[in-house]
């Protein structure tokens, strides 16, 4: 168990515990500044400790904007990805994990703002309430040159500490961050990101107003920061008992001074703007992803082919100039006809080794059911060519599944429509293996998990056709198939298996592999497959459901490196896009 958790876990965890590390003493560096520096006196005797407490989140939230973008910088990752044996696969293995740590970014700066905000808050009321001191009344304790906190003259005047949140560029633009950033969070939930795709499209892209805003958030440069307080200085005491201070302006000292001293005048300076330096470095690697992105969808895409399989899934096959593709990798769709902004994600079916690339479409939504209506799938009628909708491709992009062909023994496990991935893979082992090409892989084991049996019917002919042609060069032992049917089985369909009982092939499938009732038990599954296999690295790739993935990645540390002879080594990947 340890020793799994060391092989799945620690690299991701390692990267994830350096970029906490750099938040936490950020923070702490930032705090211990304003809590302590002689620049910041003044400052913290109006509004107290709060002023740390605004700025050490601050430059948590500049950290976190110079990599907020990186994530998803698609091309960016794939490039680093490679599709050699050049990037260790361990590396590969956290690359996956891009859109993770995009979120866990995200939340960071999400919380860093909270913090910031209540701080601000706190130091609007402070300020706001501040009485100007009359000149000649002795003041008791530290005295604060209010007139020499220009910045803070347009507060000075606003009681209400509510009004003053609404008169600086700070506070303005702060808002609105906030507001986008509500947006972008309630939006980012699985259920509107699922079922809302739109939604969640149009409002992630509210973060050029986001950036927009953190750029002039320190326009008006509010913060005064004493030009004078730290440096040499000299005490001298007159014979009248006056001290006398030449030099620089010690703050704490000076600010005890109210009648029997003089100090040389205390001078400010707006602190300037410094997140649109952060955002710089980001925000450039962004734009040319961008920018790649818009050359590629200028580039023409044909239909060849549009076909009509049962479970409402339509196939696109498709055509592109100079398009290359791995076994395993996703490209992003644009139909301008449907929506001209909307990006969605699809995993190619074909194999490199086709002629075209295709992708398998489930009708589940507008976008989708649009989009089977222009291409004259179902009842809408056949269409020519010239009446097909215009369609832009953005990729492809690597996946974790690329990388099955790393491994001598890869595990396959798809559910529902998370099938799809594995059907490249399946494609390009038969073409691999038919050719006499050399390949690491020496056993592949399939697992598919469908709720009913409908779903099966699109992707049971590609399957049975490479069960059949390994069967018939001698290589059935290389593909073991498992096809379990979760529910939705009905009295007719237990009665077929019943009639075909102890025929070649299955009554659902049609496939030689039978069809199994009920969920798998992964216990058993992982434990025959480590005492087949021992002492090798065993690829274990999924797409499906978070819950059943999460199940997958706790067998993978469960039974990797057991004290209970020589076991398997199993890798957890997840299709992550």
């Amino acid at each position: 168990m340890v020793y799994g958790w060391v092989v799945n876990e620690l690299p991701k965890w390692i990267v994830y515990g350096t970029w906490a590390l750099i938040n936490i003493v950020l923070f702490i560096y930032q705090f211990y500044n304003f809590s302590t520096l002689p620049r910041y006196f003044y400052t913290r005797i109006l509004v107290r400790e709060a002023l740390a407490f605004a700025r050490g989140p601050a430059i948590i939230i500049n950290f976190n904007i110079i990599i907020i973008l990186l994530p998803v910088c698609r091309n960016l990752i794939s490039l680093l990805r490679g599709t050699g044996t050049c990037m260790p696969r361990t590396v590969k293995r956290i690359l996956d994990k891009n859109l993770t740590f995009h979120k866990a970014v995200a939340w960071t700066i999400i919380a860093a703002s909270a913090m910031h905000t209540m701080a601000h808050y706190y130091n609007y009321e402070r300020i706001a309430s501040v009485t100007r001191p009359n000149p000649t009344t002795p003041m008791e304790g530290p005295r604060y040159p209010l007139e020499a906190l220009p910045t803070f003259t347009l507060l000075f005047v606003v009681k209400d500490p509510l009004t003053a949140c609404f008169i600086t560029y700070a506070g303005i633009t702060g808002h609105i961050i906030l507001v986008v950033l509500f947006l972008m969070m309630t939006s980012s939930i699985e259920f509107i990101r699922r079922s809302y795709f739109e939604v969640f499209w149009y409002t992630h892209h509210l973060f050029i107003i986001f950036l927009t805003g953190l750029a002039f958030h320190q326009f008006q440069q509010l913060l005064p920061v004493q030009n004078n307080a730290e440096g040499t200085y000299f005490q001298n005491l007159t014979a009248e008992g006056v001290i006398n201070v030449v030099g620089a302006h010690p703050p704490a000292l000076c600010s005890l001074l109210p009648a029997k001293g003089v100090c040389p005048e205390a001078t400010f300076k707006g602190a300037p703007p410094l997140s649109w330096k952060f955002m710089l470095g980001g925000l450039f690697i962004y734009i040319i992803e961008r920018i790649v992105r818009f050359i590629r969808s200028l580039q023409r895409v044909v239909i060849i082919k549009v076909v009509q399989h049962p479970s409402k899934t339509i196939e696109i096959q498709m055509k592109k100039r100079g398009f290359t593709t791995e076994a395993g990798q996703y490209v992003f769709i644009n139909v301008p006809s449907v929506a001209y902004f909307e990006w969605h994600p699809f995993t190619l079916t074909s194999s490199q080794e086709e002629a075209y690339f295709s992708v398998h479409i489930r009708i589940v939504g507008d976008w989708s059911e649009e989009l089977s209506k222009q291409l004259g799938s179902g009842n809408d009628g056949f269409k020519q060519s010239w009446e097909l909708p215009l369609i832009t491709i953005d990729g492809p992009f690597g996946t974790a599944s690329e990388d099955v062909f790393e491994h001598e023994v890869g595990m396959l496990v798809g559910a529902g429509i998370g099938v799809t991935p594995f059907a490249s893979i399946l494609k390009s082992v038969f073409y691999k293996l038919t050719s006499e090409k050399t390949i690491s892989l020496k056993k592949v084991y399939f697992y598919w998990i469908c709720p009913e049996p409908q779903s099966f019917e699109w992707f049971a002919d590609m399957l049975s056709s490479v069960e059949g042609q390994l069967t018939a060069k001698g290589m059935s032992d290389f593909l073991d198939i498992h096809i379990y049917l979760s529910r939705g089985w009905k009295d007719k369909d237990a009665f077929a298996v019943y009639l075909h009982e102890g025929e070649e092939r299955d009554a659902i499938t049609g496939l030689q592999a039978r069809t199994h009732y009920g969920r798998p038990d992964w216990s058993k599954i992982f434990d025959e497959i480590s005492v087949s296999h021992s002492n090798t690295d065993v690829g274990v790739f999924f797409c499906g459901p978070p819950v059943l993935s999460h199940n997958l990645h706790d067998k993978c540390n469960e039974y990797t490196g057991r004290s209970d002879g020589n076991r398997a080594s199993f890798l957890y990947n997840k299709e992550n896009f």
